[in-house]
């Protein structure tokens, strides 16, 4: 479906339910990340086995010219981490306080996560589930801003769309270097071994 299609399509039927049938107001160029709504899961693995958790976002924005997505901004709010499957309070709050650290993110100096959308474009031959667009920006951790795409689902909900998808990030790039094969003898790290991705899956609710 044409992206143009699924942005117009998200504004008519937020304008049909609340208003009736009247005529439909111009498409804003921009729409708001509901952060209420919007949350991010990841997923990091080790050796010995995986942990899961949420983070919620702090705001974000999207862009459309000519009513395809253009730019914006999403930003992540690392102070917000948790974890959901450690079911030991002291354990479970010793986890998310080493995340926080500056073994891993080294949230007191950096609380934020930033992707910086540059570009959008719609996916061809696209199969019903799966990701239908494009997006090219920057992400930003720990400082650290590098150049990063995926593909994710947006598709238009009343009052706005919703994005999903699965990101893959490589930690090593933006200084998470704790117990990483690249950095540390596999030998020595023994179960303790942690993978060099991890994956985020998105939630994202924005409204126009």
């Amino acid at each position: 479906m044409n992206l143009k299609i699924l942005v117009l399509s998200g504004l008519f039927v937020s304008s049909f339910a609340v208003a009736g049938p009247k005529k439909i107001d111009p498409v804003k160029p921009v729409a708001n990340l509901d952060t209420a709504a919007s949350y991010a899961t990841w997923t990091g693995k080790k050796l010995a086995g995986s942990h899961t958790g949420k983070i919620q976002f702090k705001s974000g924005k999207f862009e459309f010219k000519k009513n395809t997505l253009s730019g914006g901004v999403i930003i992540a709010d690392l102070n917000t981490i948790t974890n959901d499957d450690v079911t030991d309070p002291g354990y479970n709050q010793k986890l998310v306080g080493h995340l926080k650290g500056e073994d891993f993110f080294d949230v007191s100096k950096h609380p934020e996560a930033r992707f910086t959308i540059k570009s959008a474009k719609e996916l061809h031959n696209i199969v019903a589930g799966q990701p239908n667009v494009e997006v090219k920006g920057t992400l930003a951790i720990r400082g650290v801003e590098k150049p990063f795409s995926t593909t994710v689902m947006m598709n238009p909900v009343e009052g706005g769309f919703e994005i999903k998808g699965k990101i893959v990030i490589e930690r090593t790039q933006y200084g998470l270097k704790y117990n990483s094969k690249k950095f540390f003898d596999v030998k020595e790290l023994g179960d303790k071994l942690i993978d060099d991705q991890f994956e985020v899956d998105l939630n994202l609710v924005a409204k126009r």
